[in-house]
């Protein structure tokens, strides 16, 4: 079975577009930040992007495909990446493209869910068999990507243990919270828990799992639930993990606890801390 990675890049990246004051960054990463997709921003030491950090891990891990989904408008990063193929930058890894049309009656994508959905329509071989679905804003790790590729269960998820994120605490208040039952199957995505639930949960587990939207799905498992995802009612987005939950409804979701930092490119002011992150771990990468 050949190993799948979908890479989710067709975003808006409102957050990181948003000015940012008193922040000491090279003005050619501030342009970036400004116009380009979060993962296509130059934040490693010889101008890598994150995607390619993420590649590179998807290579260590043995995965041989790559689909990358695109906002429409994005003239970059296919033209990017057929080049390195060309060059054989990535040996081992084979490239496929989807892009994440927006409907005539919204200004920007439907959200995770429709992009899952969308990359998976326009390529109809992937319909079939797993794959991980994963963001380009985030880094995960090499350990994370073989845990989940390697369950016993088709469907999978990792709980990333929000003590080892290294993020302010309100912005780890607003991950959403992953409930599994003693057996280790998903119950839910809990999205906004009160700080009951968080006391109820640690008191019960000793730790905190959250999402950081990282999966591994059996693709004619989760097209019917990407299909009747509905439109969240505050985001007005269509949401993976809402997907994820219906799938849990019909599947067992295996739940996999990980205690690890995973980088994150939000807004402009995460660029610096991801920086110093890809020196510290990543400094054999030219």
């Amino acid at each position: 079975m050949n190993k799948r990675l979908l890479i989710l890049a067709g975003g808006m990246s409102s957050r990181m577009k948003k000015a940012a004051e008193n922040i000491q960054l090279d003005q050619q990463l501030i342009q970036q930040a400004d116009t380009l997709t979060k993962g296509m921003i130059q934040v490693g030491s010889a101008g890598q992007s994150l995607i390619d950090y993420q590649l590179k891990n998807a290579q260590d891990a043995g995965f041989n495909e790559v689909l990358l989904l695109l906002h429409p408008e994005d003239a970059l990063t296919q033209e990017y990446y057929e080049s390195a193929a060309t060059q054989q930058k990535y040996a081992g890894l084979s490239f496929r493209y989807a892009r994440q049309f927006i409907p005539a009656d919204r200004q920007k994508p439907a959200g995770t869910a429709d992009a899952v959905l969308q990359a998976l329509q326009q390529t109809p071989d992937w319909q079939i068999g797993r794959l991980v679905i994963c963001n380009s804003d985030n880094l995960y790790s090499i350990e994370a990507l073989n845990v989940l590729w390697n369950s016993e269960k088709p469907n999978a998820l990792i709980s990333y243990d929000r003590e080892a994120l290294r993020f302010a605490p309100e912005r780890i208040q607003a991950f959403a919270v992953i409930r599994n039952d003693e057996e280790g199957n998903l119950i839910d995505i809990h999205e906004k828990p009160s700080q009951e639930e968080i006391d109820s949960i640690l008191e019960k587990t000793g730790r905190v799992g959250v999402s950081m939207n990282l999966f591994v799905v059996e693709a004619e498992k989760i097209l019917p639930c990407l299909e009747t995802t509905p439109y969240h009612a505050t985001r007005n987005e269509k949401e993976l993990p809402t997907a994820i939950n219906k799938l849990a409804t019909i599947e067992k979701v295996a739940v996999f606890p990980l205690s690890e930092n995973v980088p994150d490119l939000t807004n402009k002011q995460d660029i610096l801390t991801v920086q110093n992150y890809l020196k510290a771990h990543y400094s054999s990468l030219n």
